[in-house]
């Protein structure tokens, strides 16, 4: 499935969504009384008082784990470093971590052109019966008229011969041109400690918006020295149960082997032995 068609459709899941939510909200607000209206009123103001930052972000999916309303939604941090997702009641989370998938990009090709003309021409000129009659009257006057008459006989157009050549250019020009990729945002429910993840529609300047919010380092630690605890708790397990698992008679092989492969005595043996099997 391409990412086009992804957002695409997640576009129109969100507007549904937020159609329906709307509506939930709507009729949510409308079986409240006055006093809670105003209750709830102030402690919207009295939260985003506590907003030190915010940015506005596109889902892909997970914005039912954080009660967003999928389209149109904004990220808030507050004083305390919790993020949230609105401001009407909203759970409040840790950032544990963020991860981008790297950038995508489509290239776009411009061609240009430029012509230039140069060339070369020659121009005859051939004078005309009017202007020699007009002469001709200023020198004599009778037979300038006659003279300018016999001259204009001769008039014509102006001859021009020449050549010309056109130089063209063309350039090529490629551009990269951004597309959305996406961003995987880990959180941590501050109020019940649960562990989620989202993912977000973003581009490159987005990532760098997200990452100036804060990333709770302690959660982080804290979630790997568990993680550390649980394992070794495992693997203290296991070799308890692997040690109690082992028979007698094995353990005896284990020395026989010993012994064939000239490690231990056949004294040492027999003592390894009677001590295994109780004698």
């Amino acid at each position: 499935m391409s990412l086009f068609y992804l957002t695409n459709l997640l576009h129109l899941n969100c507007k549904s969504v937020k159609l329906k939510e709307a509506g939930n909200k709507l009729n949510e607000a409308s079986s409240l009384t006055p006093e809670e209206k105003e209750e709830r009123k102030q402690a919207k103001i009295a939260l985003k008082a506590e907003v030190i930052l915010e940015e506005p972000i596109k889902f892909v999916s997970g914005h039912e784990l954080v009660g967003a309303s999928g389209f149109g939604s904004r990220i808030y941090q507050l004083k305390d470093n919790t993020v949230i997702f609105g401001l009407n009641n909203p759970d409040h989370f840790w950032i544990t971590g963020i991860e981008f998938a790297g950038p995508r990009y489509h290239e776009i090709q411009t061609t240009k052109s430029k012509s230039d003309t140069k060339g070369k021409s020659k121009t005859k000129k051939h004078r005309h019966g009017l202007g020699g009659a007009v002469i001709g009257t200023i020198l004599a006057p009778g037979v300038g008229t006659v003279a300018g008459a016999i001259v204009g006989s001769y008039s014509g157009k102006d001859k021009t011969k020449g050549s010309s050549s056109t130089i063209g250019e063309a350039s090529t020009i490629t551009s990269q041109i951004e597309d959305d990729s996406s961003t995987i945002v880990k959180l941590t429910n501050a109020a019940t400690g649960e562990n989620v993840q989202i993912i977000l529609l973003t581009k490159t300047r987005d990532y760098q918006r997200l990452m100036s919010f804060h990333v709770n380092m302690e959660v982080i630690n804290k979630d790997d020295s568990d993680d550390h605890s649980e394992s070794s708790s495992r693997t203290s397990a296991n070799s308890k149960t692997d040690t109690s698992s082992s028979s007698p008679v094995e353990e005896i092989r284990k020395y026989k082997q010993l012994l064939d492969d000239g490690i231990i005595n056949a004294e040492e043996f027999s003592t390894k032995k009677k001590q295994l099997l109780g004698l």
